[in-house]
């Protein structure tokens, strides 16, 4: 079979970009992401001069494939280690979090900075989400939110959260049932920037016995600006229980957290706001590096697949596109 294939691939987070990435060489790939920005669950907000990673808080580098990727983004600055002052509140909590064995590394000046630097000149389509798929004679068609079609493409790759790839992909595809039973927790962030802070004695607190799991100073890491931001994340469970509470009073009850784990007067934060992630840890991982239906053309990866960490969805990307390349190969495309 003649010819260059088109892939479509759905997401711009790192499993999407490396994907997308690896695969560019071999065939013509447009990326789909729903949001406005690339990065997924590596997010950044700005705000009022504040700024808030208030996706992943950080990311650590294991294998050696993920090390080697990282190292010429850690060489020229778009990656850099963080080495923020641990606390415990209450102080005298007891926690393996708090010894860190490993290097944490955070994008430069954003967390969203190593997946735009990794995305480099791949098309990506903002903004627009993909809503179906139908199969034709000649290959998958995307009908996306604005009412666009997209298409036709020789193989559709979901990096979507689980949920989300499950509801778009068929349900005769292979590897359904591992897909189906992987499990997502929910998170909320809460970012509340102040013009004046004092020193907290500490860059990232762990909390016990709160709605709240975890703060960190945003204004702490590395290239990040001065303005006072501290990130908020609630316990994976907590936010389980209240993801379809009144969002005000979910933001005024981790206001009172705030106040009750740091002492801190938020009635001082001159920037306030919440967002809910539906879908940020992994409980039950499908299981498999990847999924990848030859037949349909059909695939997906993510940190769901496998342990859920960052390098999680970097790994499980790596293994969908020998995956695709050896399907292309298959089908004759040069």
């Amino acid at each position: 079979m003649a010819g260059r294939p088109e892939i479509a691939v759905i997401g711009a987070g790192l499993a999407g970009v490396r994907l997308a990435g690896l695969l560019r060489d071999v065939a013509t790939v447009k990326i789909f992401e729903k949001s406005r920005g690339t990065g997924g669950r590596m997010s950044t907000r700005r705000a009022e001069g504040f700024q808030f990673d208030h996706g992943a808080q950080y990311f650590t580098a294991r294998g050696e494939a993920f090390r080697a990727f990282l190292a010429p983004f850690i060489a020229s600055g778009t990656v850099a280690e963080w080495k923020p002052r641990l606390r415990a509140a209450p102080s005298d909590r007891q926690t393996d979090e708090l010894r860190w064995n490993a290097s944490r590394y955070v994008g430069v000046p954003a967390m969203n900075s190593l997946c735009k630097a990794a995305a480099g000149a791949l098309a990506v389509a903002h903004g627009d989400a993909v809503r179906t798929l139908h199969r034709h004679a000649d290959g998958w068609k995307l009908e996306l939110a604005s009412g666009e079609e997209a298409g036709p493409f020789a193989a559709v790759l979901s990096t979507a959260p689980a949920v989300q790839t499950a509801a778009l992909l068929p349900q005769e595809m292979s590897g359904r049932a591992a897909l189906e039973g992987a499990r997502m927790l929910g998170c909320y962030s809460l970012m509340c920037g102040f013009v004046d802070l004092p020193d907290l004695g500490w860059d990232a607190l762990v909390c016990d016995g709160s709605p709240l799991a975890w703060i960190a100073a945003g204004h702490s890491r590395p290239g990040r600006t001065d303005a006072a931001a501290l990130l908020c994340q609630t316990s994976n469970a907590w936010a389980e229980e209240n993801l379809e509470r009144d969002q005000q009073d979910i933001q005024q009850e981790l206001l009172s957290a705030l106040a009750d784990a740091t002492g801190l007067n938020t009635d001082a934060a001159s920037y306030v706001s919440l967002h809910r992630w539906r879908y940020a840890a992994v409980q039950t991982p499908a299981g498999r590096p990847c999924l990848f239906d030859p037949d349909l053309g059909v695939g997906a990866a993510g940190d769901w697949c496998e342990h859920g960490r960052v390098e999680a969805a970097f790994d499980s990307a790596e293994a969908l596109a020998a995956e695709v390349k050896s399907y292309l190969a298959r089908k004759g495309f040069r």
